[in-house]
């Protein structure tokens, strides 16, 4: 009794470890993400049924889930004689965190513990939910409106496989594994693509709020005309919100430079802004009609903090600017701190640091590509067929503002780094020298020991006899 008082009351036990076959527990883990995500799509279409009297057949509140799940996983519908694939990324975010943690489950209840363990609970999810996502597109046909199943299946496949492989190599430890078997230089622009991604997001998403504050009267007028009652304010807000991962990355390309479009013929950038009719949607209501001139270009300032601190962080990653060496070890803790890999002890060159900077910058700017490519889309035919940011324009400008700063702060670090240390090394055998000829000098017979006069010969100096010892009482 006092154990069940006791006991949490929203505990979920976690299963045995190895207690499930890996295809069995992929399976299962699978099927849960899969129906949790199409019940969260399907739930604001059956609210709204029933909203209504409930008055059409159940099937339409499902199919708008299913058009819903589609688009979220940016696979598109074609709406007439225009496509809709602009995807929600608030709501794609949220489908990657259930297949990972699902992916988890199912590695634990699997055991895995190695590769070939982790691609037999990858395969059969990653199987899974392809074949739930070409149930999904074709539950969404309907008259006018269509999904592709094959692209839906192509984008579920991508999704699955990046969410699953992570959570089951999370779960069993092989992430940490594959991670320090990656040679260490890439590993450190790895490293630096990420803080240089990350500086991106979070100065996109600085703007961006600026940006709501200053216009949040618009957004509020614009909330206020749609006059959709409570339950369609609720879904509105909650729409708005899984849209703002997109404007995020919108607000980062502005900050790059390139901009971004809200239709065609359109465009948002630090030299203008160009807009015609937008959606009646209120989050875009904080979209600027003008900009302060040239002042704006102070928003790069953004993106070249990032690749400072990609600079940085990949200096920090190089390791010391000079080798370490068996000589620097101590005999006494050679056994200890024995260095094992050979390629960190060694210092790194100027050429070669420059070089993991600028493949930082590379790996940067095809990160931030591809999440200009996801968060863009259409929206319908004519104007709204081109929503967001270029990639590749993205990309070009993401590589000349992060490379640059990154290799000058990991040449201005390094170099000077290697003065102090020269400096340092300097300083210890101009101290180690007096040292060593003290103790030569000790090692040396006090009885021929000689003391230069002035006039150059030497004087032997003898030992002093020792005091007499103290009378017996």
């Amino acid at each position: 009794m006092a154990d069940l008082l006791t006991r949490p009351l929203l505990r979920r036990d976690e299963p045995a470890w190895g207690s499930r076959v890996p295809w069995l527990a992929a399976i299962l883990a699978t099927a849960w993400a899969l129906l949790a995500g199409f019940a969260l799509c399907v739930l604001p279409g059956v609210a709204m049924w029933i909203a209504e009297g409930a008055v059409g057949p159940l099937g339409d509140p499902l199919r708008i889930g299913s058009r819903v799940w589609l688009t979220a996983h940016r696979a598109g519908l074609e709406v007439g004689d225009g496509a809709f694939t602009l995807a929600p990324l608030g709501l794609t975010l949220l489908f990657v965190l259930l297949l990972h943690r699902s992916a988890r489950w199912a590695a634990h209840s699997a055991g895995v513990a190695t590769t070939r363990g982790a691609a037999a609970v990858v395969l059969p999810a990653v199987v899974t939910y392809v074949v739930g996502a070409g149930l999904i597109a074709s539950l969404s046909v309907s008259p006018g409106v269509a999904g592709d199943p094959l692209t839906a299946m192509l984008w579920a496949a991508l999704w699955s496989a990046a969410a699953v492989t992570t959570g089951v190599a999370h779960e069993s430890g092989l992430l940490a594994e594959w991670w320090w078997r990656v040679p260490p230089l890439m590993r450190a622009a790895l490293a630096g693509a990420a803080a240089a991604v990350a500086g991106l997001v979070v100065v996109g998403a600085v703007l961006m709020g600026v940006s709501l504050v200053i216009h949040l009267g618009r957004t509020g007028d614009l909330a206020t005309a749609l006059d959709a009652g409570l339950l369609g304010t609720t879904l509105l807000v909650a729409g708005c919100a899984l849209l703002v991962p997109n404007l995020v990355l919108w607000s980062a390309a502005f900050a790059l430079g390139p901009g971004f479009a809200v239709g065609t013929a359109t465009s948002v950038a630090p030299d203008g802004v160009t807009l015609g009719l937008v959606p009646a949607v209120p989050l875009l209501g904080a979209l600027p009609s003008s900009l302060p001139g040239s002042v704006t270009w102070l928003v790069v300032a953004g993106p070249v903090l990032a690749g400072v601190l990609a600079g940085v962080l990949v200096h920090r990653r190089l390791g010391p600017v000079r080798g370490v060496s068996a000589a620097d070890v101590p005999e006494d803790e050679a056994d200890v701190d024995e260095v094992d890999d050979e390629e960190e002890s060694a210092a790194v060159p100027l050429a070669q640091a420059a070089g993991v900077a600028a493949g930082a910058g590379a790996i940067a700017a095809v990160a931030m590509a591809v999440l200009a490519l996801l968060s863009g889309g259409s929206v319908g035919a004519e104007r709204m067929t081109a929503l967001g940011p270029v990639p590749w324009e993205v990309a070009a400008a993401t590589f000349g503002l992060v490379t640059v700063p990154a290799v000058v702060v990991v040449l201005g670090l390094r170099l000077r780094r290697r003065a102090v240390d020269a400096a340092d090394e300097a300083v210890d055998e101009a101290v180690d020298e007096p040292v060593d000829g003290a103790a030569h000098a000790v090692d040396v017979d006090p009885a021929d020991r000689a003391v230069d006069t002035a006039e150059g010969e030497p004087i032997s100096v003898k030992e002093e006899d020792p005091p007499p010892p103290p009378p017996e009482r």
